[in-house]
């Protein structure tokens, strides 16, 4: 039987995210199924209300960690490819786990963290109505063009339409992802929480720009407590 680590920083402890994504622009998270035709509908469920699928986040949060790993002069594999991913990665590091696979996997390796859907959770109101199991507000659609980067002028027959949910409303989508990780795995997680700045299509053109916060707790005593601040930094020193 294998022990313990002795080190807090080496263990690995059950632990609770609690997601918050707040839109400061309107989102347009992809998806299929709008009720009228549009190029660019969003992600809805069964009664269409628009939600943030855990993959979606998930992959922004992965390439996040992968700059943040990366800026601090370590390794990461070659992802999205998958003979490139830990452990095929070529060599000196062939074998070895990378510290983004050892969180979020790779086709060879089982991840750490197990994401959820983020729900519609503000405005209260239309909360309270996607709970019901209310159907939601009729969308609307914004038009735009694609434009040539060689010619500088817009592209002939190239007009798109893109589906929003009540632009004009701040939205909020929450939702709990829980894992077994090491201090220094939350903290890396935080920080690329942080690193978000948008999600969805049409970021250039000033959609889905948002701030993404993580409530983190730990599993202590079979009962949930916040991390305390002095675990954050012994998690932070870690990378140093």
């Amino acid at each position: 039987m294998s022990e313990q680590p002795t080190r807090l920083v080496d263990r690995f402890i059950m632990m609770r995210l609690n997601l918050r994504v707040e839109f400061e622009t309107p989102p347009n998270v992809g998806g299929h199924g709008a009720p009228t035709f549009v190029d660019r509908p969003f992600r809805r469920d069964a009664h269409g209300w628009p939600y943030i699928p855990a993959s979606t986040l998930k992959g922004r949060l992965r390439h996040e960690c992968e700059r943040l790993v990366q800026a601090s002069g370590q390794w990461v594999c070659g992802s999205p490819n998958p003979a490139h991913m830990c452990p095929n990665y070529h060599p000196p590091y062939r074998g070895e786990i990378c510290a983004v696979c050892a969180i979020f996997g790779s086709p060879w390796e089982r991840g750490r963290v197990w994401p959820e859907d983020l729900l519609l959770c503000e405005p209260e109101e239309l909360a309270r109505e996607r709970e019901q199991g209310k159907e939601a507000p009729f969308s609307t659609a914004r038009f735009g063009v694609s434009l040539s980067r060689r010619r500088r002028v817009s592209e002939d027959a190239r007009l798109f339409s893109t589906e929003l949910f009540l632009p004009g409303v701040p939205l909020v989508f929450s939702g709990v992802w829980e894992g077994r990780l090491t201090l220094p795995q939350l903290a890396l997680i935080e920080a690329g929480c942080g690193a978000i700045n948008a999600l969805g299509r049409g970021k250039t053109g000033g959609l889905g720009w948002c701030r993404v916060t993580v409530d983190s707790q730990v599993q202590e005593n079979d009962a949930w407590r916040a991390v305390r601040e002095e675990e954050r930094a012994e998690g932070r020193a870690a990378w140093a």
